[in-house]
């Protein structure tokens, strides 16, 4: 273990590596050489140094010597195995002379000494100005200070709550949260299509999850109805040649009841209505602020639109007061006021219409046509691609490098949108929310199919346009559709449509103009159907 001791064993001395075993180790510290204290070992004994106070205010630096002698006393030998001795604690100096102890207020600082941290290198030094100690005037809260406001319009809340619940949604957990979904209260056309909005976006993010957000669907066109907020609305529109108090009908899927202005209050709805027909002689607008209101009646007359409500607010046993909303119906749209483009001359067929205009399936539809038709997006896209192509000599690599990295990016979300939209769509029609008619023009509109004008029938026929020069996501595109809804569209009724669609993909399988990825995709679909659609 050591240079000239000759007790020690020779363990591993071939020259190669040893590995010391466990028993091997236990058996050294029992040699003698291992408890004896070698002879030319340094003397490290600790000893009491002088004392290193940093006196008269002096928070100067230790030198090496101090530190090396600080100790704790007596000086006396110690050996492996033995305590070492025990060290006097050494008494702190405050730089004033006097000694403190801990439980007792140190002694004040003198007048010059700027604390206890003064001297070369200290904080503050000598010329630190002393703290202010005198009173201070409390915080004034002014009128216009800010304060948190929770936003309570019914809108956000219902925007957070569907949003809370889709983030929770597993298969597993479908039925329990499908069903505090469809519990919502939908109080506006506006809050029906942000639902559809939200769970759409979700659906189209989550592709793999289709079909639990169809079913989804499904359950909220069962519940959601229009009728919880169309308002039927009498006027007096209609050319009548002289007949009295002929009434034709309109509906409204916007009517609010949270204006920011309204007039009143009055005491019958009888004043509300002079107040609207004659605004000279009636009251000047006021701030609604936080009142609660409840609709009463709505009205056309003369050529104006009349909103009248009363008051929650008022206690029980008094009379209600009532407050009003008007304005030219010629200026409804300018006011945020929607109001049906038809005129119907009974309220069941205005309710009817409305009913129709407002359905969830309706909403659902125009969302799919206004996803659907934004494939154009990708136009674009490739519009901004040349122009880059042009300039890029011009642009330094660091330059070229951002914009290859950004379109490359911008691409890559287009084909994310349009591949998990086109699922989603497909999901919806096989769960009957979607008919075979949309379906052929989407599929007509990817594989760039010409409709036939002469042939009038429920389902649209096409024929091929001889037009092949179609995207590179609309090949996976339409391979992603028509995996998705080919066993239910291709039925006996639609042999004539599925020919024409697939008599293009066989031609596109075997160009050799196309890349080898699509032709190869679209091999696989004709095998695919070949096979009665059933995934190997």
């Amino acid at each position: 273990l050591r240079p000239g001791a000759a007790s020690t064993p020779k363990v591993g001395t071939t020259g190669k590596r040893h590995v010391y075993t466990k028993e091997e180790l236990l058996a050294l510290r029992e040699l003698e050489v291992c408890l004896r204290r070698p002879d030319d070992l340094p003397d490290m004994t600790i000893q009491r140094g002088p004392s290193t106070g940093g006196g008269g205010g002096g928070g100067g630096r230790r030198s090496s010597s101090d530190r090396g002698q600080r100790g704790g006393g007596g000086g006396g030998d110690w050996s492996r195995g033995n305590a070492p001795p025990k060290r006097d604690r050494p008494q702190p100096n405050t730089g004033g002379g006097q000694q403190w102890s801990r439980g007792q207020a140190p002694p004040k600082p003198k007048p010059n000494q700027g604390g206890n941290r003064g001297g070369k290198g200290g904080r503050g030094g000598q010329n630190q100005a002393p703290l202010y100690d005198g009173p201070v005037a409390p915080l004034v809260k002014g009128e216009n200070r800010w304060m948190p406001k929770k936003n309570t319009s019914a809108m956000v809340v219902t925007e957070k709550k569907v949003k809370s619940i889709l983030n929770k949604m597993t298969k597993e957990k479908f039925d329990k949260l499908s069903t505090q979904i469809c519990d919502i209260p939908i109080l506006s056309y506006e809050m029906l299509t942000l639902v559809i909005h939200i769970v759409y976006e979700k659906a189209i993010s989550e592709p793999s999850f289709g079909d639990m957000y169809a079913d989804l669907c499904v359950k909220l066109s069962q519940t959601a109805q229009a009728t919880n907020f169309i308002q039927i609305i009498e006027s007096d529109e209609a050319d009548t040649d002289g007949v009295e108090n002929y009434k034709v009908y309109r509906w409204s899927n916007d009517v609010s009841l949270t204006d920011d202005e309204i007039v009143g209050p009055f005491g019958s709805v009888e004043d509300c209505m002079g107040a609207a027909l004659n605004p000279q002689k009636g009251q000047d607008p006021i701030q609604r602020g936080e009142m609660e209101l409840e609709l009463v009646n709505l009205k056309i007359q003369n050529g104006v639109f009349m909103k009248i409500m009363k008051s929650k607010d008022a206690e029980e046993g008094q009379d209600d007061i009532f407050y009003t909303v008007f304005f030219a119906v010629s200026d409804a749209e300018d006011c945020g006021q929607q109001l049906s483009k038809d005129i119907f001359l009974s309220e069941r067929e205005c309710v009817s219409d409305a009913n129709k205009h407002n359905s969830f399936k309706r909403s659902l539809l125009n969302k799919c046509e206004d996803e659907f038709n934004k494939q154009d997006i990708y136009v674009g896209w490739k519009k901004e691609k040349a122009e880059y192509e042009q300039t890029k000599s011009k642009l330094t690599e660091s330059e070229r490098e951002s914009k290859e990295e950004e379109l490359e990016f911008r691409r890559l979300a287009i084909k994310k949108q349009m591949l998990g939209n086109v699922k989603f769509i497909g999901q919806l029609y096989k769960k009957g929310l979607l008919k075979e008619k949309i379906m052929r023009y989407c599929i007509a509109s990817l594989l760039k199919l010409e409709e036939l004008r002469e042939k009038k029938s429920k389902n649209p026929e096409y024929k091929d346009s001889g037009d092949h020069d179609l995207d590179e996501e609309d090949h996976e595109a339409l391979c992603s559709m028509f995996t998705t809804i080919g066993k239910t569209i291709d039925h006996h009724q639609a042999a004539s449509f599925m020919k024409v669609c697939f008599d293009k993909i066989a031609k596109m399988s075997n160009s050799k103009k196309l890349p080898a990825r699509p032709r190869f995709m679209y091999k696989d679909l004709i095998d695919l159907r070949a096979n009665n659609w059933k995934l190997r």
